[in-house]
């Protein structure tokens, strides 16, 4: 008996002892490890990525002594006392290394790593929290972006629950390297470019960029912008730095004559009826609307009205427009609501006056050249001189082209469907008269060279005052080219008067630079 249980023991002791056997009956006693891939990609109209990003190593690592030192070699010096009290908890861990490591008990995935610290359409793309999107498209797609699965590492134990070195069975997801992300409307060259120009002009401001005639978004900028990896420093920043300004709303000013120019054409207002403009327009009561500095104009008929931007003549015009029916053709222009631009991200709906205001004379008056309770989102004004330059269709604008799954299948975002709002023959002449604006009128600073425009200026009251001094925003809103429109654009500073002079440069450079990179 002594000698049967001698030879059961040996026994044992070869069984486990002999790896294959071990491997045989412990084949589900595994330690496993997980490397968090890269979140779906972000990308351009031309499928480009929007956000850099760069390639690291990741090592999964079993503790062994005898790959501490060159693995300590290959850690960040500000990671190396996080990567040694790692190493001595004795268990597998993955950890990133600055070289390739050839050890035993050392296995190195090159990953792809996105990097946000690039400030390009920052607010249009947001940023993460703890790996999560905050706001913006990282938001809004969050949980298709964080859709992928990560790459897995099993490692055997042994009976004693001791990971086998050299026995580590990888499970590995390529998912990482396919084209799993959200496809928006932007052109990157373009949104370089819109960036570029912006910051020579304005400190605070907007600038967005349609394609005629669908409204698809190439470039929305707001200023000043962020860099996401900064964001904790500026959450009580006055300057509202993570605030998108191209969906909050603002006082307009001269660029709605376009809309009551719209309106009075389709009621059968001639565009070459005279009116004769003393620099204000006199109530009964003795009040006065003034044009700009209370210069004259002289005679001039609606055309030039556009042009010179002439407060006095729209006053006037204001008394034959039908309260009702201008309100219904504003709405129609999408303004008082607000833009789905993906989920929840919308723009401002702006503020209208009622019914009952504009039964007011000077409220109407006041109305009919932009100012007043009239409140808009750029976004608003890029869609009404998007729907100028493709001859009456209003498009809503369009942020998102669609999501690209995992398989590689793409689905495109739905927008509402374009409508018809002004006929061919108002919108041409609508064209000419902002042609009018950039050529002789107060939108001549816009004018580009190499390519033909067209465009109107804005200086918006805001009623406010800061340190004594009145508030105002300059705008501009044009077309290009002038006969064949492919691109809208508007332009907003805040704070700043003569909006001309300060926006119109702004659109003369990106007119030109943009013909350019299409020629």
């Amino acid at each position: 008996m002594l000698l049967v249980i001698g030879l059961l023991i040996v026994m044992v002791f070869r069984i486990s002892s002999n790896e294959n056997l071990e491997e045989v009956s412990n084949r589900e006693n595994f330690y496993n490890l997980s490397i968090d891939p890269l979140r779906g990609t972000i990308y351009d109209c031309r499928g480009v990525p929007l956000i850099e990003s760069k390639k690291k190593l990741i090592a999964s690592i079993i503790p062994n002594k005898i790959n501490f030192a060159p693995l300590l070699n290959s850690v960040k010096n500000d990671k190396k006392q996080e990567f040694i009290k790692k190493y001595f908890n004795n268990v597998p861990f993955t950890f990133e290394i600055l070289n390739r490591v050839n050890a035993d008990g050392v296995k190195v995935f090159e990953v792809i790593d996105q990097s946000f610290d690039s400030p390009l359409a920052c607010h249009v793309i947001g940023y993460l929290k703890n790996g999560k999107g905050e706001c913006g498209i990282e938001k809004a797609f969050d949980s298709h972006l964080r859709d992928v699965k990560k790459i897995e590492i099993k490692y055997q134990k042994n009976a004693s629950g001791k990971v086998i070195s050299g026995k580590e069975r990888d499970f590995i997801d390529k998912s990482y390297l396919s084209s799993h992300g959200v496809q928006l409307c932007i052109d990157k060259r373009i949104q370089e470019i819109a960036e570029e120009i912006a910051k020579k002009y304005i400190t605070k401001g907007v600038v967005l960029i349609t394609e005629v005639p669908n409204c698809k978004i190439k470039a929305s900028v707001s200023l000043p912008n962020f860099t996401p990896d900064k964001v904790k420093y500026l959450l009580n920043s006055e300057n509202f730095d993570l605030m998108n300004r191209a969906n909050c709303q603002y006082n307009l000013g001269s660029i709605f004559k376009i809309v009551s120019s719209a309106y009075l054409l389709e009621s059968g207002v001639s565009e070459d009826e005279i009116y004769e403009c003393k620099g204000s327009f006199e109530f009964d009561d003795g009040k006065k609307i003034r044009c700009f500095n209370e210069t004259p104009h002289g005679q001039i008929n609606l055309e030039e009205g556009i042009s010179l931007s002439c407060n006095s003549m729209f006053a006037n015009f204001s008394k034959r427009m039908d309260p009702v029916k201008f309100l219904s053709l504003v709405k129609k222009f999408g303004f008082g609501k607000k833009i789905n631009l993906a989920p929840e991200i919308y723009s401002s709906a702006g503020k209208l006056p009622s019914i009952e205001d504009l039964k007011d004379e000077k409220k109407m008056a006041m109305f009919s050249f932009g100012q007043g309770v009239l409140m808009v989102s750029p976004m608003q004004v890029v869609a009404l001189i998007n729907s100028i330059a493709s001859g009456g269709i209003y498009y809503e604008p369009r942020l998102v082209e669609g999501i690209v799954n995992k398989d590689g299948s793409f689905e495109t975002y739905h927008y509402s469907l374009p409508k018809k709002i002004l006929k061919f023959s108002t919108t041409k002449k609508l064209k000419n008269f902002m042609r009018s604006s950039i050529i002789s009128g107060t939108g001549r600073y816009g004018s580009p060279e190499g390519v033909t425009a067209a465009g109107k200026t804005s200086t918006a009251e805001t009623g406010m005052l800061i340190n004594g001094n009145r508030v105002n925003h300059s705008w501009f809103a044009g077309f290009f080219p002038f006969d064949n429109p492919k691109y809208s654009v508007v332009i907003l500073s805040e704070n700043t008067n003569l909006g001309g002079r300060i926006c119109g440069p702004v659109f003369k450079e990106i007119a030109e630079r943009i013909s350019e990179l299409n020629s």
